[in-house]
């Protein structure tokens, strides 16, 4: 690479993150690559969180504070992207932090090209307290599941994109974080983004960029990206319009995939549908004891409209994650057994916090 150092723009969407967004701010501030702008976009966030980004804002040049009202992090990141500068672009959540050499290490592997993509690994810091109040935070490393290396041409075409929807195991992880982009390629795809979708967004975001990028280089181990984890997420509590989400999710997916040409679009859309709505049921076993009955008719009724029994003997991979398997019987026949069964399991996991 030489002494090639392109002007990175880092746009970080934030939203009640009062208790976090220092800690987001300052590791940004402190990468060893000084070639970058910190763009934090407040999106109508109620607490404090935009007062602490506008005295970052008066403390460092590099930061710009955007101010708007809520949207979803879908909204904040374009808003984030109309005021960036750099010719590459990476997004960072204001809950997470990241390490000083992250950019550093990132930008060697650049061509200069305005359609690549480059991927790193991450971490997920899990904190837990015990019962004098005492923090400790349990660190997992997550490796990109494709090999390490540069794919381009054929091989990014069978390895990566081939792969990159419909299936569980998927080489890049579609998360809008811990990757480089090109700053044309995100902005050349930003019109297919629904930012009404709120569960899948970056699904959303990402797959158009991927699909169209002409080059991506997934580094080796390189675990700069602290994810931190939070029960309270969307992924894990229970979300009464999550399967409107999800219909709006493959809907949009099936758009995409026909508009980039690829093979087999809607079936690949429909596929993908199959993991978001274990995600459905796995919500709708979140909810109350109370409420048990009601969401137990809720299963049945959306396994009737969707009719997942036909959708998972059609699905021609095996699904290997133990909490999808938990899911097949209540979708193969969502009987009061299969279904009481797998909410037991989820309680006892919230119990013991796993």
């Amino acid at each position: 690479m030489g002494t090639y150092e392109p002007k990175i723009s880092i746009i970080v969407p934030v939203y009640k993150a009062e208790d976090v967004i220092q800690k987001c701010i300052d590791s940004m501030l402190a990468q060893s690559y000084r070639n970058f702008e910190v763009i934090l976009v407040d999106d109508g966030s109620p607490d404090g969180s935009g007062k602490i980004i506008d005295s970052a804002h008066i403390r460092s040049s590099k930061v710009i504070a955007v101010h708007k009202e809520n949207g979803g992090p879908s909204s904040a990141a374009i808003k984030g992207v109309e005021y960036a500068c750099g010719e590459y672009i990476m997004f960072v959540d204001g809950d997470d932090w990241i390490e000083p050499d992250m950019i550093e290490k990132m930008v060697v592997h650049l061509t200069g090209s305005d359609a690549e993509v480059i991927c790193s690994n991450y971490i997920i810091d899990k904190e837990k307290s015990d019962k004098r109040g005492n923090i400790s935070v349990h660190a997992t490393p997550v490796r990109m599941p494709a090999e390490p290396g540069e794919y381009v041409g054929e091989r990014l075409e069978k390895e990566l994109k081939k792969e990159l929807v419909g299936h569980e195991r998927r080489p890049i992880f579609l998360s809008r974080c811990f990757k480089l982009y090109s700053a044309q390629l995100v902005r050349n795809n930003l019109h297919f983004v629904d930012v009404s979708i709120r569960m899948g967004d970056d699904v959303n975001m990402i797959t158009p960029i991927l699909l169209d990028a002409k080059r991506i280089f997934v580094m080796q181990d390189s675990f700069f990206y602290h994810y931190v984890f939070h029960y309270t997420s969307l992924v894990h509590s229970y979300d009464p319009g999550l399967y409107d989400n999800c219909v709006r999710l493959r809907d949009k997916l099936g758009e995409i995939l026909l508009a980039k040409k690829v093979p087999h679009a809607m079936e690949k859309a429909r596929y993908e549908f199959l993991y978001l709505f274990f995600l459905v049921v796995k919500s709708e076993l979140r909810r109350p004891l109370k409420d048990a009955a009601e969401s137990d008719k809720r299963i049945r009724e959306l396994c009737r409209i969707e009719d997942t029994a036909r959708l998972l003997a059609d699905y021609p991979d095996e699904i290997c994650d133990r909490a999808n398997k938990l899911m097949i019987p209540i979708l193969q026949g969502p009987t009061a057994l299969n279904i009481g069964f797998a909410r037991l399991v989820f309680g006892l996991q919230k119990v013991l916090g796993a």
